[in-house]
């Protein structure tokens, strides 16, 4: 009986080791942020749905819109093109735009693409293809949505270098935003490899490029 007990218990203690092993494989494999020098003319920055709901407190971009603000001065006295894109389905509405904060310019273009890969439909791929882009800069909300629909699309479909400042994204909760992060880093065909995990301080550009 004694025999039998510890060889239970044996059993439990290997099956307990082959699960914790499993888990600790299974844990989001979170990208860590490096810097990143980038060449302005090559590189435009995204602003994906951070619209005019971000004033309301209780939208989690509210906490975004002011990060983005400031990176997007260094943007623009780096004179990299800046886009935004606004919900499809706020157009027409009060929050039919760009964030009213970000004041953007005429030359900054406001797009509402139906999808959450913004690039579907092909507009903005048209915009950054005629300027000679290669690089874009992904800002905005949410994380498991346009942020990680518009990343996989970029870097797999249309071959950009694709940045995520980690501080640049944001969704609801900790999990929402760190497994899209987590599939950025394991899409296959080497997709993975055309993405850079940064912050917005952790990014500057080339002078006199």
């Amino acid at each position: 009986m004694t025999e039998d007990w510890k060889s239970r218990a044996l059993k439990a203690e290997e099956e307990l080791s082959r699960l914790r092993d499993q888990v600790e494989k299974s844990q989001s494999n979170l990208p860590k942020p490096t810097s990143l020098i980038l060449d302005p003319r090559t590189t435009a920055l995204l602003i994906l749905d951070l619209s005019n709901r971000c004033n309301d407190p209780e939208q989690v971009c509210s906490q975004l819109v002011p990060r983005v603000n400031v990176f997007l001065q260094k943007v623009r006295a780096a004179k990299v093109f800046t886009l935004y894109t606004v919900s499809a389905n706020e157009k027409d509405t009060p929050h039919g735009g760009a964030w009213d904060g970000f004041g953007a310019r005429s030359d900054e273009p406001v797009l509402f693409p139906n999808a959450y890969d913004k690039f579907h439909g092909g507009e903005i791929d048209f915009l950054l293809q005629k300027r000679g882009i290669k690089t874009v800069i992904i800002t905005g909300a949410s994380t498991n949505n346009c942020v990680l629909f518009t990343a996989t699309g970029a870097a797999k479909i249309y071959g950009y270098h694709v940045v995520i400042p980690l501080d640049g994204v944001i969704a609801k909760n900790s999990y929402e935003s760190e497994y899209p992060l987590h599939q950025l880093t394991v899409m296959p065909g080497g997709a993975n490899n055309r993405c850079s995990f940064t912050t917005l301080e952790g990014i500057s550009f080339k002078e006199n490029a």
